[in-house]
């Protein structure tokens, strides 16, 4: 009975599942169908395109599908070009000519034609003339440390995919509101509801899993990776563009920390961190099995003086001020090669450093400002390390998992597996899956973004400042807006005086107006709905809420970083100092993105995504409380508008 049970509820999810995607779906067919009936007649369109030190005006162009641009262009500074690779335009700008020189964007090679003006044809090939309507236009000539941010937009209306996006954003918050009165609220997830043991079986997973040969070679490769990055950031070309280091770091590795391991793999990325590699040498002497002996209550001996770290330090907020801060430099790091690679250098130094003072890895602990990131985020992974029994953990008084023994070291994030209960501080080193000699340690695979809880206001202030940042890095990454790209713009314009500014307002935004304006909504919510929640616990259910939105929008920002870039990876591997070398033969290949013209839809499904789950675990996060639907409905209400609102505005943004 069990068994069928399961199987009829499951049968019963998979169908509500596929009905909503069907009414979400057809909310967003109906407006991008009936856009295509609001298409003005082509006309010509005459359009001067001034370029210069890092932007374009017009920074946005619109047009109405099939209308004839006539585009004229003239520089402010040096050389440009207007790069535009969904037409198979790269016409290059000169101040010392009056003519353009155009090439073609998929075949440099071939010889250019001179113009005074370009003429274009708003329209795309086949079906993607309905599905393509946002394009950048980007320059393919160095012109400065900032020129991978000068671009343009230019769009083409009716804008399908805007409208698409809209409708599915309208239908999501339809059937959530519906679900209040006329499905089951109650419907929660309990605890571990959806789990299913990976290691259940003595199988291959296990075996690579408990060895620890694996895991020492990924992250000596990781070192090398590593080395690399120092080599050719302090030395290589200061073009950060064709700079290997700066590629690897800003857009491979950024890429599959935020876009794969995270999402799907939680804090994977500690498991082959190389940062704490050399601390962990120093403190263990070892690279396999445990030394003999006792340290602090572990029953290993380690190596340092291995002090506690200070009791007053022992919460998120030192991690997140450096966090901060690195984040404030994110530009002169990625526009300035030597930049990055001395922040790596410090990076790798500090927790050598501190392994030789402090014990276990109190850098990944208490400091590292990656796992600012990777702590929020990886509550939304399907991995989980977990027990497999209750009752085993607290019938063992060892604690081996904790303590370490001769078969495993003891847990370098200072963890009981018996009270793990979320995926924030795990680092899935797997030593407790070696050391537990009651094989009560597994990992689990479980639904996509099931935890909704936040222990203290220093996670809740975390997840809040990481998703914050998120907005604010596409606006001025991504965004169209010359000016404020201007406000961090310390290298060769030396704007200091703009960029105290742009700190006083990103760590204001960050620390104070973001988290007040949640706190706001969390009390107005419990006031609307009568209810004897106290405000702090509705604070932390709401920046829970923010988990899936937050990592998707993450996501959304990295994809286009890596399909820029890709040509210039695959350029500088074969060049990887920029000094003329060409290794693999393909030094020289032509500029072209990956899948430009599909990177909004992309983003926008991201963004769609993000937002149902985030109310989806807005209401789950409530439901413990004993409350109607009525008072259910009221008091996630506000902080629903929110999400609502800030999910609109990127939709806008990635796609108009």
């Amino acid at each position: 009975m069990p068994c069928a049970f399961s199987i009829k509820s499951f049968i019963g999810k998979l169908k509500t599942f596929r009905n909503d995607i069907l009414i979400i779906f057809i909310f967003g067919l109906i407006p991008a169908l009936v856009s295509q009936f609001f298409v003005a007649e082509p006309s010509g369109r005459h359009i001067h395109v001034k370029n210069f030190r890092y932007g374009k005006d017009p920074s946005v162009i619109r047009v109405n599908r099939g209308d004839t641009l006539h585009l004229t262009f003239s520089t402010e500074d040096t050389g440009h070009s207007f790069f535009l690779e969904e037409f198979d335009i790269d016409a290059k700008i000169s101040p010392a000519r009056e003519y353009v020189e155009v090439f073609k964007a998929s075949d440099p090679t071939e010889e250019p034609f001179l113009t005074k003006e370009l003429s274009i044809v708003a329209r795309h090939k086949g079906i993607r003339n309905w599905l393509v309507s946002k394009n950048q236009y980007r320059c393919h000539v160095w012109c400065g440390p900032m020129h991978a941010f000068e671009s343009g937009k230019l769009v083409i209306m009716p804008n399908t995919l805007l409208m698409f996006s809209l409708g599915c954003i309208a239908g999501i918050l339809f059937l959530w509101i519906r679900k209040f009165f006329y499905g089951n609220y109650n419907e929660s997830a309990k605890e571990r509801e959806g789990y299913h043991d990976l290691l259940k079986k003595e199988g291959i997973l296990k075996k690579i899993l408990v060895s620890r040969w694996p895991q020492i070679i990924v992250t000596i490769f990781a070192m090398m990776m590593i080395y690399i990055v120092i080599l050719t950031s302090l030395f290589g070309t200061k073009m950060s563009g064709r700079n290997l280091g700066v590629l690897l770091m800003w857009a491979v590795w950024l890429f599959l920390l935020v876009a794969i391991l995270t999402p799907f793999f939680g804090r994977i990325w500690c498991t082959v961190c190389p940062l704490p590699f050399l601390g962990d040498l120093i403190q263990r002497r070892s690279f396999f099995n445990p030394v003999k002996g006792k340290t602090n209550g572990y029953y290993n001996k380690f190596f340092g003086l291995s002090l506690k770290w200070p009791d007053r330090l022992q919460n998120n907020w030192l991690k997140l001020f450096f966090f901060l801060t690195l984040a404030s430099f994110s530009t002169t790091m990625v526009a300035d090669p030597k930049i990055s690679g001395v922040v790596v250098i410090i990076l790798i130094l500090i927790p050598t450093i501190m392994a030789l003072v402090w014990d276990s890895r109190a850098f990944c602990r208490y400091v590292c400002p990656v796992s600012v990131f990777l702590g929020p985020f990886a509550k939304n992974s399907p991995i989980a390390l977990r027990n497999r029994s209750q009752q085993v953990c607290n019938d063992c008084t060892a604690s081996f998992c904790e303590k370490g023994n001769m078969k495993g070291w003891a847990c370098p994030y200072g963890l009981n597996v018996g009270e793990i209960k979320n995926n924030n501080d795990c680092g899935l080193c797997f030593e407790c899956l070696r050391s537990c000699p009651y094989n009560n340690v597994t990992l689990y695979r479980r639904p996509f973004a099931s935890e909704t809880d936040v222990r203290n206001y220093a996670e809740a202030w975390g997840i809040i400042v990481v998703f914050t940042l998120a907005i604010v890095y596409s606006l001025l990454y991504q965004g169209h807006w010359p000016v404020i790209r201007d406000y961090v713009n310390i290298l060769d314009k030396k704007n200091w005086d703009l960029f105290g500014i742009y700190i006083l307002v990103l760590w204001t935004v960050s620390l104070v107006i973001m988290p007040s304006i949640i706190y706001f909504l969390s009390v107005l919510g419990i006031k609307s709905s009568g209810i004897g929640s106290d405000s702090k616990n509705a604070f932390m259910k709401s920046a829970g809420s923010l988990f899936p939105l937050g990592l998707m929008l993450w996501i959304a920002f990295v994809i286009p970083m890596l399909s820029v870039n890709i040509t210039f990876i695959i350029q500088s591997f074969s060049d990887p100092f920029g000094w003329g070398w060409d290794f693999f033969g393909t030094a020289n290949i032509p500029w072209h993105q990956f899948m430009p013209g599909m990177i909004p839809w992309i983003q926008a499904l991201l963004i769609i995504s993000g937002f149902s789950l985030s109310l989806r675990n807005l209401k789950r996060s409530w439901l413990s409380e004993n409350m109607s639907h009525r008072q259910l409905f009221l008091i996630t209400l506000p902080m629903a508008v929110f999400i609502f609102a800030v999910s609109v505005l990127l939709i806008l943004f990635f796609t108009n």
